[in-house]
């Protein structure tokens, strides 16, 4: 065995040890014993951290896709459809697609009628910011107050709330869409506080943004919960007709 290849086996036993196997993998192809590449070593260097940098945000992409739990995980922002019936606002769109809504601590409101492809939007400005880097969840209003209920009476709510606080941005799709009891007003008032202070939130509603304070109980409770959602935010209203009438899927909305 040549020193070289000592040298090489050596590297590569450390690079595996801090769990960067596809910086060893390269090191490994590229020299294959006797160097032979007659680049220099910067551009060597560049090739195997670039690759091993790509597989990382790629594997951290698709477990933050799968910890995201979205409803229509093949959604994507470039599949919006912009019919004039529709009348999506397609700068708003790409405001949103720099994420800067995330960095600003800005809201985002989507709001209109059933079918009118809500969640698929939704869906796909999840996936969109989650593959920019960022972390998010998707989850219904019932699921959402549900998953509070229970943490609550296991006494684990501090720590629910904790793992929501920490999320970029958290997407509740089917924003009151039924009224909600006192509790479940004081569970909502809990996520809206902590995501107020430094995260976001997308919103999603087929119910209009006046009608959202007397299904809050129309007291002070909702007063604060609308002035958290609703102040700064971007606000997104798709018209038209039900997609689902058009297309036969219950996937639209």
């Amino acid at each position: 065995m040549t020193h070289s290849t000592e040298r090489i086996k050596l590297l590569t036993s450390y690079l595996r040890q801090m769990r960067l196997p596809v910086m060893a993998d390269r090191l490994v192809d590229l020299y294959g014993g006797l160097l032979t590449d007659q680049r220099s070593t910067l551009d060597i260097l560049e090739e195997i951290v670039s690759e091993e940098y790509l597989s990382r945000r790629h594997n951290t992409v698709q477990r933050n896709l799968k910890l995201a739990k979205l409803s229509q995980p093949q959604a994507h922002i470039q599949d919006i459809d912009y019919s004039p019936s529709r009348r999506i606002n397609k700068e708003t769109i790409h405001q949103l697609s720099t994420c800067q809504f995330i960095t600003n601590n800005r809201n985002v409101i989507i709001q209109g009628a059933t079918g009118t492809g809500k969640s698929y939007l939704t869906n796909a400005l999840c996936r969109y910011v989650i593959e920019e880097g960022y972390t998010a969840r998707y989850i219904r209003m019932y699921d959402l107050l549900s998953e509070l209920s229970e943490a609550d009476m296991n006494d684990r709510l501090p720590q629910y709330l904790k793992k929501l606080a920490k999320l970029d941005v958290l997407v509740i799709d089917d924003f009151l869409l039924t009224p909600t009891t006192e509790h479940e007003q004081k569970y909502l008032m809990e996520v809206f506080e902590l995501r107020s202070r430094h995260r976001s939130l997308i919103l999603s509603s087929q119910m209009e943004t006046g009608e959202w304070h007397k299904k809050l109980g129309g007291g002070a409770i909702a007063d604060a919960i609308l002035d958290r959602a609703i102040s700064n935010s971007y606000h997104i209203y798709i018209y038209g007709d039900s997609l689902r009438m058009k297309t036969g899927t219950a996937n639209t909305d």
